[in-house]
């Protein structure tokens, strides 16, 4: 991942990637891997409302076929070799049968989290309750109880997963900070635990523009203040700021704490 994209930029763009819309099953169409084909699948049973089912699933073949066993429909794929891709090689894309509510084993948990992340990255509350209604509503199908479970589960992962990734890039952060702005001043604090885990504990950043700009232009007075971080990731946003010639806010520092103390302001 892109140390400079923001994680919800990279949550939303990874959801648009395998968004349902793109749904069009297509003769010679190669594909990086079978997961991949699998994605392809599920949006066309959602878009159109058929239900498949794979007859043959391993790493280098797919053979689909309606479950229904009166359609002609049939996709078979395999991998191939010279060009290291896996490729749609024959393809009978028609339908007889009515639209299906279920869609079985090919919309499976996972395809369900990856399109709700964003909504779980924001509402962590989020209940599988209303997850299972939003399915029915955004999308026309009825899904489990326990599929929606396990959904909120995988994304829930899915956003942690990224968090610590992020998370582990902060000392290169602070690094390109020192490297681009000199002058400036970037520390940050963890607890080694006993297990030998490292966690996050606090970060702070001045810049040293906003250093020179204070001393050189802004009124003598410093305000304090923060603010708590909503989301997974809990703690508060603590700033230092005053106030410039034109009596507007001058931001001078700030840091990221798990709370608000003396010890932090410090």
């Amino acid at each position: 991942m892109d140390e400079n994209v923001p994680i919800h930029e990279e949550v939303t763009t990874f959801i648009e990637n395998v968004h349902w819309k793109k749904k069009n099953l297509v003769l010679g169409m190669t594909y990086e891997s079978p997961k991949q084909l699998k994605q392809m699948l599920s949006n066309y049973v959602v878009a159109k409302g058929y239900q498949l089912c794979y007859k043959k699933n391993d790493s280098r073949r797919l053979l689909v076929k309606c479950c229904s066993g009166q359609c002609k429909f049939r996709l078979w794929a395999s991998w191939m070799s010279e060009e290291i891709s896996f490729q749609i090689k024959s393809l009978i894309d028609e339908h007889n049968c009515a639209r299906s509510f279920k869609m079985g084993s090919i919309v499976n948990y996972a395809w369900i989290g990856s399109h709700f992340t964003t909504q779980f990255l924001q509402t962590q509350t989020m209940s599988v309750r209303i997850l299972k209604e939003e399915m029915k509503q955004k999308f026309g199908i009825d899904v489990s109880m326990g599929q929606c479970r396990r959904a909120k589960k995988y994304a829930m992962e899915l956003i942690e997963g990224t968090l610590v990734e992020h998370y582990a890039k902060l000392w290169s952060y602070g690094e390109e900070i020192r490297r681009s702005n000199p002058g400036s001043t970037v520390k940050m604090d963890v607890n080694n635990m006993p297990d030998g885990k490292t966690y996050f504990s606090k970060f702070y950043i001045c810049f040293e523009g906003l250093k020179q700009g204070w001393k050189g232009s802004c009124r003598r007075v410093i305000n304090l203040d923060g603010c708590f971080l909503k989301g997974l990731c809990s703690g508060e946003l603590i700033c230092v700021v005053g106030r410039d010639a034109n009596n507007h806010i001058f931001l001078i520092a700030w840091a990221v704490v798990c709370v608000e103390n003396k010890e932090n302001w410090k």
